[in-house]
């Protein structure tokens, strides 16, 4: 134990801001300016003083709006005495958000620091954050990061041996990080004596010199007061045998740093995993918008690939994604996307999302016409006078490995209704092409319209295909006066017979019996014990955060069990079935409807439920046993039955063999018994609300989600690879109606792709002309290679650790790219060829695993 007379009391003042909780951001964010003002003329009478301040959306209001002020911060930075810390461009919520929102929040925070201000932080501060990803020293190690300094979770939800610890990532890389004694990042007016008296008490038990203490007014911000540096002095003078100094944190981290490697004997703790769980109620809090953001996270990485590689190719601008990456970031703050603020503050931020959504869509509308023009879409000429004809498709896969499975695509078959066929319209004689001018299987569905069902004009269609990775196909669709198209082999199944109804194909079936359903794959039930799932209403009369201090971590009492009450087939085959079931409850029902697909290996679901509750949740109840594997931001976690938990884009349960998968577009809040996995459609609490409230009390008040909620998930077994299913499900092909030109590229082709298919691409940005961004993540459990295919170029990225990430910037030089980071380029990999923008198609030999 160190001599309590040598302890060095590190003070860090600090003023945490939400910049939206019990507030909108227009109130937060001038909070942020002045607070700043505040700290910066209370160091003006106070020489000592010092303060840490992160979060760089906070910077950048003051400098847009108090030019003065901001200057004033550089002079203090210039002094040492005013620290940038965190990177981050917000404090994010680190369970819910993506791995690559994660990744952003530091690249886009760092480089602004590093330009505006001349720093950059190496130390992360997230102070207020619910608990932290497993994945985060991943993302870390990424970026430079390497201390980190939090409060949640604290020592009654996670314990903890000391105070400083290492947090050791997947390919053993490590982050020096500290909780200190006090359990609060903030402080009252009137309890800094107390703050320094447990600090001391803790610290005297512990075997570090070099003790932290975070104080200063906070949520709304506030920083140090004049009463608590006379409450330090005092307090100082008491104890003069213990050193208490202003510090910065990076100072403090420096110290503490170098104490350890000083002392070996010391062998601080090394601490592996999450730090979980606390504030479980934010996992499925307002699911509305944790909806609408998964989505947006989608859509927006989905079209930056779109639009960066696209114009890359083309050498032609796409609309800028920057202000749907700023909504994205901001929204991914620890008060927003959990679900914890005010109803008024959430309508806002809902808003802005929708602001990224559309920006996204836009970009990617432009690219793919941008790629249209370039590929030849010529069709035949009309076949008769005053006949309108084919209609040129272009169809994208966004993922960086080939695509095989089935594209849903609707065209206007001809500018005026088809009235030759009134009545008929189902006689009326479809064709499809492929790119190879071959005629090409598919199914004929439903149209997103119900106005004149009577006459057809517009035609829906699924069809298989083939797509490079990261290329594009080309379909031909239009109508004819007498059939042509070839038989279609059936490959899916439907049956309707007396009160039963059922969807199979090569592996999945699914069968409602009455108000039983049955899933079943390779013939034997997919869930365990004979059971099917169940939607279970249980009792949850706690607030957006639930309980506090983790008063229940199980939400298991049930209200009520919904029963499957109808079903009917929507889509029959030959190439495509749906089920379509209703589950009712007292006040509320859930369609699920169930989807099998040619070749298919998942069993994909529809939801969409109308939830009418209070102080309830719902779930979906999946029967099944074993081990547990989570996806999680920036890596995997595999768990045991913990209560409610957060996960991301999949999880795995595993036992003897047998695999119970499921990934989803937007859920995120989960639980396990040993018999079951339980997945929260939604809670209704109250917005804002941190106690226990009855469904009866204060009715006035409005429940959470009320309303209509839609979400999809998979479910898949043992032979589906679990990232590929996510990335089938949020990343699908999408198609743009191209006009008709003579392009100089061939009607397929790639225009890059990453292998081995271990190795996930993050993100792909064009930073300028020529110049891209590639942003990749390990995600096998052994060091693997990671390359990167552009046209004809063939650039090694490095080898990569499991779940490591990399982010590497290459650009193009006389018409080959190349590696311009750091990595050395091993150059018999790379393929000089033709400039990118001029060949006609990519060999698909190219884009093999290495």
């Amino acid at each position: 134990m160190p001599d309590p007379n040598r302890l060095i009391f590190h003070l860090l003042p600090n003023a945490h801001l939400d910049p939206v909780w019990l507030w909108d951001w227009r109130e937060g964010l001038n909070e942020g300016l002045t607070t700043v003002r505040s700290v910066l003329n209370l160091m003006d009478e106070f020489p000592e003083l010092t303060f840490m301040r992160g979060e760089s959306v906070i910077y950048e209001h003051i400098q847009k709006t108090d030019l003065a002020t901001f200057k004033r911060i550089r002079q203090r930075i210039e002094e040492g005495r005013w620290d940038v810390v965190g990177g981050t461009v917000i404090q994010p919520d680190t369970n819910l958000a993506s791995t690559e929102v994660l990744c952003r929040q530091y690249e886009r925070g760092l480089k602004y620091f590093k330009e505006n201000l001349g720093v950059r932080p190496t130390v992360a501060w997230l102070a207020d954050s619910f608990g932290h990803t497993a994945g985060l020293p991943n993302i870390f190690s990424a970026f430079g990061i390497e201390g980190f300094t939090f409060t949640r979770p604290q020592q009654k939800q996670f314990p903890l041996d000391s105070p400083a610890f290492w947090w050791e990532g997947d390919w053993k890389n490590r982050i020096l990080c500290y909780r200190q004694h006090w359990m609060w990042y903030c402080s009252e007016r009137d309890n800094v004596v107390e703050i320094l008296d447990e600090t001391l008490c803790g610290a005297a038990k512990q075997n570090l010199a070099c003790v932290g203490v975070l104080f200063g007014l906070g949520n709304h911000g506030g920083g140090p007061s004049r009463r608590h540096l006379q409450d330090v002095e005092q307090w100082r003078r008491q104890h003069p045998k213990v050193e208490v100094r202003f510090s910065t944190l990076h100072g403090f981290f420096a110290e503490l740093t170098k104490e350890i490697a000083s002392k070996p004997e010391l062998a601080i703790p090394t601490v592996r995993g999450e730090f979980g769980y606390c504030l479980r109620g934010c996992y499925s809090s307002v699911q509305k918008f944790k909806s609408l953001y998964r989505n947006g996270e989608s859509q927006v990485a989905g079209a930056e690939v779109t639009r960066s590689i696209i114009g890359a190719a083309t050498e032609t601008p796409t609309p800028n994604l920057a202000e749907a990456w700023d909504a994205l970031l901001f929204n991914a703050f620890h008060d927003i996307l959990p679900g914890s603020s005010i109803e008024r503050a959430i309508e806002d931020q809902t808003a802005w999302m929708g602001l990224a959504r559309h920006r996204s869509t836009q970009a990617k509308f432009v690219a793919l016409n941008q790629l249209a023009v370039r590929v030849d879409t010529t069709v035949p000429p009309a076949r008769k006078p005053d006949v309108a004809t084919d209609v040129p498709v272009v169809v994208w896969n966004p993922l960086p490995r080939p695509f095989g499975g089935l594209v849903e695509v609707e065209v206007q078959i001809d500018w005026r209704p088809i009235w030759k066929f009134k009545d008929r319209p189902q006689e009326m004689p479809v064709v499809v092409f492929d790119h190879a001018e071959n005629p090409a299987p598919f199914q004929i569905v439903h149209t997103e319209h119900g106005s004149m069902t009577n006459v057809p004009w517009r035609r829906r269609v699924v069809v298989p295909v083939e797509i490079p990775a990261l290329g594009w196909t080309t379909l031909r669709i239009g109508w004819r006066d007498e059939p042509e198209a070839a038989p279609v082999k059936p490959v899916c199944d439907a049956q309707c017979d007396g009160g039963t109804t059922r969807i199979s194909n090569d592996e999945w079936s699914v069968e409602a019996i009455g108000n039983k359903l049955g899933i079943r794959r390779n013939g034997e039930n997919f869930f365990s014990s004979g059971r099917d799932l169940d939607i279970h209403v249980v009792e949850d009369p706690w607030g957006s955060w639930g309980g506090m201090d983790e008063e229940i971590i199980n939400f298991d009492e049930i209200r009520e069990v919904w029963s499957l009450e109808q079903s009917e087939i929507l889509e029959h085959g030959p190439l495509r079935v749906k089920l379509w079931t209703r589950w009712v409850g007292r006040k509320s029902w859930l369609d699920l409807t169930f989807v099998l697909a040619a070749g298919s290996p998942e069993l994909k679901v529809e939801g969409r439920m109308l939830w009418n509750e209070r102080s309830a949740r719902v779930k979906l109840v999946l029967p099944c046993r074993g081990e547990l594997e989570y996806d999680v931001p920036g890596g995997k976690v595999p768990r045991n039955e913990a209560g409610q938990v957060p996960g991301g884009r999949w999880v795995v349960r595993s036992e003897a063999g047998k695999t119970v998968g499921f990934v989803s577009d937007v859920l995120s809040d989960f639980d396990a018994t040993p018999e079951e996995l339980r997945v929260t459609l939604a809670r209704a609490s109250r917005y804002a609300n941190d106690v226990e409230t009855a469904p009866g009390d204060k009715v006035w008040q409005p429940a959470v989600d009320c309303g209509e909620l839609k979400f999809q998930f998979c479910l898949f077994g043992e032979n589906a690879e679990p990232d590929h299913v996510a990335d089938s499900l949020l990343f699908a092909p999408s198609f743009v109606v191209a006009p008709v030109g003579e392009g100089d590229w061939s009607r397929q082709g790639s225009l890059g792709g990453v292998t081995p298919s271990s190795v996930r691409l993050l993100s792909l940005e064009e930073l300028a002309p020529g110049k891209l961004q590639v942003r990749v993540q390990n995600r096998s459990r052994r060091t693997s290679p990671a390359i990167l295919n552009l046209g004809e170029s063939r650039l090694r990225l490095g080898e990569l650790g499991p779940e490591q990430i990399m982010t590497v910037i290459v650009e193009k030089h006389r018409n080959i790219w190349r590696n311009s980071a750091a990595l050395e380029i091993d150059e018999s990999i790379l393929i000089p060829g033709m400039p990118f923008s001029s060949r006609s198609s990519c060999s698909q030999a190219q884009l093999g695993d290495v």
